[in-house]
């Protein structure tokens, strides 16, 4: 069943459709989950999580990409636990991909940041926007949904060293961007 589909069968509050989505996307739910928490139970709870605020987010919205909706809906999910259950002692990968961009991003949350998190949020929209699809692939895989390196060179079907050096330049290139917007990293 296709996607607009799923989420008009959710938006006239029909079952099936919260059925023909979980059937489709509770692999990738509980694979972005997995990636941010260690517990099994977690993930498994996450995903569910992620389901009943699929449903009852529809109506009142209707997310163009049912797919990015729900990966991000159990990626916020999981990151809320992750912080709730110990903030930190997160999965060494996690921390990993982390770190390696939080050089980029300043620390620290005050109303006066704000403005400067939202602007690095376009910048790095913009930034994605013009990579490849692959990089932009890569990209994400790594630093959206947080997989390692051997998964990334895995689905991508490159190997491990090219996606570590290309993981390294494009935060290069990203810093770059950041820099030219006057963005402080």
């Amino acid at each position: 069943m296709d996607d607009k589909r799923i989420v008009e069968m959710i938006y006239e509050n029909n079952e099936e459709g919260l059925h023909a989505a979980e059937k489709k996307y509770r692999g990738l739910c509980y694979s972005i989950a997995a990636n941010v928490l260690a517990q099994a139970e977690d993930c498994e709870e996450c995903v569910n999580d992620a389901l009943l605020a699929l449903w009852n987010n529809i109506p009142p919205e209707k997310p163009d990409n049912l797919c990015a909706y729900i990966a991000r809906l159990v990626k916020n999910l999981a990151l809320k636990r992750t912080r709730s259950n110990n903030m930190w002692k997160r999965r060494a990968n996690y921390n990993a991909a982390g770190d390696e961009l939080l050089e980029l991003i300043p620390d620290g949350m005050s109303l006066a940041e704000e403005y400067e998190v939202k602007q690095i949020g376009e910048v790095v929209n913009k930034f994605l926007a013009k990579l490849p699809e692959r990089d932009r692939n890569v990209f994400i895989m790594r630093y959206w949904y947080r997989d390692t390196v051997p998964e990334v060179s895995r689905q991508m079907n490159l190997s491990e060293s090219l996606i570590k050096s290309l993981c390294e330049r494009l935060r290069k290139r990203l810093r770059d961007e950041l820099a030219k917007e006057g963005i402080i990293v």
